[in-house]
């Protein structure tokens, strides 16, 4: 990845190496320096009062080793006991300690502060919002403070000290037809981080509780380690994995197990190469002497199919593509008319999904799909149609039409097509409103949705029937507010979204549960009404025209550059 999306994926993952931003609004982009994790964990100090000593415990139960032994070392035995620490985890910022009652050998206090994540038991962080307070008491134990209970189930750890010790790693799963790699951010203990025998047992357990009724794992039921994951053996580097349970899988099912485990620790950065073993021999015969990513690099997660369509503008109400000196109708009618509303290009640029508007009675839109500048065919209609978006692949359009998400499909074979009203009902209960905007990622698992002006994260189910719901509905992250017009997704794990806000109107956010992040936005003229965005390049349409962020001379640009055959107020961008 190059220019201005390498750099806002850096800072996602610089955040998601070590920390959850604490501002309350989107902030600029600046340089960040990559820390790895601090293992850094408190003990129980003779001289630490009530408050130091409560603070100092949430810091040590993000140690997860030994049941949270460190902070069990900040109980009394009966508290201990007593204390179920499995479960989620909260992250609060801000912490208060109030002392509500104390006594020379007892203290009852209040522990309050800001929720801003939830990690869920298998490594998930979500979003999170809102006051937590609880109460505990305190009582001594010779010399030293001891909490006495109670504790409430799960963990509790201070926001400074989950920045500090934890780090965002990336499980891969399939899809239902095993022909892609899915992400599925988990964040682990520091000492996790480049534990391959831990990335290996999870990916084994299988995807996180929301992805699964989405994805697929090629290991089959009974699969396991037969002891850990071994690194550097002999000196030449490399890693040794040996699996049992395999059993008779095809080399098919075989190759994309291999794919999980080689994209899965190569994201870790820990390289090959991989000798995999199954039930005491090669996994598959070829490649005894050990994989590279080269070797499964038709299943590598960040690439997609390439394309010589560029960026293309709506102007006029038709569909134009930009040249270096000056913008060309393309074929068929959508060059040359001029109804155009909204489009969106296949990534492998075949294919073209607009929005037209209709003459005459009944609905005032259409939502059609052709070949990119040939003929286009109708697939439904409506008095309000969104942005289409393209799934995983070009044979499969998305659109809200009238308030109800609709799924085109085309069979591969081009033998027939059918649309379908997808189940949104998950949607509601966490953002009420319209959905003025969807987009489903490039491995066609997820969808970014903006719900009344606030982004929404929802994962694309398929039921046995062969039924297509939006579940596990979340809020996607709590500092964009509810001003969001525009959403693309610029990778599989990454999202650009444009904000009508003069403050940071474009922000990045990442799949991994840490809060957006403001882009440069010194020479943005709003309101930004539109974004796009491919790997390398962000596109926007503010007042004036149409803006680009990407590289220049290999090196990201310190300012938007105006594109200009598109400089006229009301153009739209539109990219494969």
């Amino acid at each position: 990845m190059v220019g201005v999306l390498a750099l806002a994926i850096t800072c996602l993952m610089v955040a998601a190496c070590g920390s959850i931003p604490t501002n309350s609004s989107p902030q600029p982009i600046t340089s960040f320096e990559r820390k790895g994790p601090t293992n850094a964990v408190p003990v129980p100090q003779s001289d630490m009062d009530p408050e130091s000593l409560v603070r100092a415990f949430l810091k040590a139960t993000a140690d997860p080793a030994g049941g949270h032994r460190a902070a069990r070392s900040f109980l009394t035995p009966t508290a201990s006991s007593r204390w179920d620490d499995r479960g989620d985890t909260l992250v609060l910022d801000d912490i208060n300690v109030f002392v509500d009652q104390r006594s020379e050998d007892a203290v009852r206090l209040r522990l309050s502060g800001d929720n801003v994540g939830l990690v869920r038991s298998g490594g998930q962080l979500l979003p999170a919002t809102g006051r937590v307070e609880t109460t505990m008491s305190l009582v001594r134990v010779g010399d030293q403070w001891r909490i006495d209970g109670p504790l409430p189930a799960g963990t509790t750890i201070d926001r400074s000290q989950f920045d500090a010790a934890y780090r965002a790693v990336t499980l891969y799963f399939t899809d239902r037809n095993r022909t892609r790699l899915v992400a599925d951010p988990r964040w682990l203990y520091g000492r996790e981080q480049t534990d391959p025998t831990t990335l290996v047992d999870r990916l084994i357990r299988g995807p996180s509780s929301d992805l699964d009724p989405a994805v697929d794992s090629a290991f089959p039921n009974g699969a396991a380690l037969r002891g850990p994951v071994i690194t550097g053996g002999g000196g030449g580097g490399g890693v040794r994995i040996e699996l049992t349970g395999i059993g008779n899988l095809s080399e098919r099912d075989r190759a994309t197990l291999a794919a999980q485990i080689i994209w899965t620790l190569d994201g870790a950065e820990i390289g090959g190469p991989y000798i995999i073993n199954a039930d005491g021999a090669p996994l598959i015969a070829e490649r005894a002497s050990g994989w590279q990513t080269a070797d499964v690099k038709a299943a590598d997660p960040n690439s997609g199919p390439s394309t010589d369509v560029g960026l293309n503008v709506i102007r006029d109400g038709a569909l134009s593509s930009v040249t270096d000196t000056g913008t060309a109708p393309v074929g068929g009618p959508l060059g040359a008319g001029k109804d155009l509303r909204a489009a969106t290009i296949s990534a492998d640029g075949r294919r073209v999904a607009s929005v037209t508007a209709r003459t005459g009675p009944g609905p005032r839109l259409r939502l059609a799909v052709g070949d990119y500048g040939g003929a286009i065919a109708e697939i439904v209609t409506g008095d309000s149609i969104t942005r289409p978006s393209f799934g995983a692949d070009a044979n499969t359009v998305w659109a809200v039409a009238d308030g109800r998400p609709v799924q085109w499909v085309r069979d591969a074979d081009g033998s027939g097509e059918r649309v379908a009203t997808v189940d949104a009902a998950a949607v509601a209960p966490v953002a009420p409103g319209p959905i003025t905007e969807l987009q489903i990622a490039p491995d066609g698992v997820r969808a970014a949705m903006i719900v009344g002006g606030q982004v929404v994260f929802a994962v694309v189910s398929t039921n046995a029937e062969g039924r297509v719901s939006l579940t596990d509905a979340r809020i996607a992250a709590y500092n964009i507010g509810n001003r969001a017009v525009s959403l693309d997704w610029a990778s599989p794990t990454t999202v650009m979204i444009a904000r009508s806000a003069p403050d940071s109107p474009v922000v990045a956010l990442s799949i991994n549960g840490t809060p957006a992040v403001g882009l440069l936005s010194g020479n943005v003229s709003p309101p930004v009404r539109a974004v796009v965005a491919n790997a390398s390049t962000i596109y926007v349409g503010d007042a004036r025209g149409i803006l680009r962020l990407g590289s220049s001379n290999g090196q990201p640009d310190q300012y938007w550059t105006e594109v200009e055959p598109a400089m006229a107020p009301g153009v739209i961008p539109v990219l494969p």
